[in-house]
């Protein structure tokens, strides 16, 4: 058929399941939607305005990552915590974040120098204030885990493939899911180990130095809990 000539209204950019998506990833990592929280899909429509149809398209991407959980016909929530996978999600990215440095990329970009070290000392900061609260709580383990992922979307930096940034976002995601509220229970050790040999790296501007201080922090994750049965990817013996 012909095109019409009469202007139409722009299509969105995006999907409406993805919009549907994002908002539910963003109230779940913010804690808005907490562990555990049922999601009803009437409650969900008239939170988003929208039908059930990208509702139920969205709840299943979350499903697939792991942010999700649910029993057809019966419910579904947010994922609940699940300590023991933090170790093992730490090693898993550790293993793409480390092949992510190159020269004059990410932290290690031509003037990033000085954002990237602000971003390692609110990191340090929020670190050290977990160590000093007598009882740490969520809000103190979620400071710790948005300051440390800060750092790591700066490690990121420009083009990455689409796979691998998915992989990344995905697994990211629920690593902060599941770190985040963890209170008393969240080991900051390795980081707070990681976090000074990062910052001897940027300000050498070093990738060897950086990808070493990965390294570092994946084998203290995995020397810390030795009950855990840790993957470990070709690279862990260089």
């Amino acid at each position: 058929m012909p095109v019409p000539h009469e202007r139409q209204q722009l299509i969105a950019r995006r999907l409406q399941k993805d919009e549907v998506h994002d908002r539910l990833l963003a109230a779940i990592l913010s804690g808005d939607l907490p562990a555990g929280a049922r999601l009803r899909d009437v409650d969900l429509e008239v939170w988003l305005g929208v039908s059930r149809t990208p509702i139920r398209s969205a709840l299943v991407r979350l499903e697939q990552i792991g942010l999700v959980e649910a029993s057809p016909q019966r419910w579904t929530r947010v994922a609940r915590l699940r300590p023991s996978v933090v170790p093992e999600l730490v090693v898993v990215l550790c293993g793409l974040w480390r092949e992510l440095p190159h020269p004059g990329r990410g932290l290690l970009a031509p003037g990033a120098s000085h954002d990237a070290r602000r971003a390692l000392e609110r990191c340090a900061a929020a670190v050290a204030a977990f160590r000093e609260s007598p009882s740490p709580r969520a809000g103190d383990s979620r400071a710790v885990v948005d300051a440390a992922f800060a750092c790591v979307a700066q490690l990121e930096g420009g083009e990455l493939p689409e796979v691998t940034g998915q992989l990344l976002r995905d697994l990211g995601a629920r690593l902060h899911h599941q770190a985040a509220v963890l209170g008393r229970c969240l080991d900051v050790g390795p980081l707070a180990a990681c976090l000074a040999e990062v910052d001897a790296a940027v300000v050498a501007g070093d990738p060897r130095l950086l990808r070493s201080a990965i390294d570092g922090l994946a084998r203290r994750t995995a020397t810390e809990r030795p009950a855990l049965e840790v993957p470990r990817p070709s690279w862990w013996r260089r």
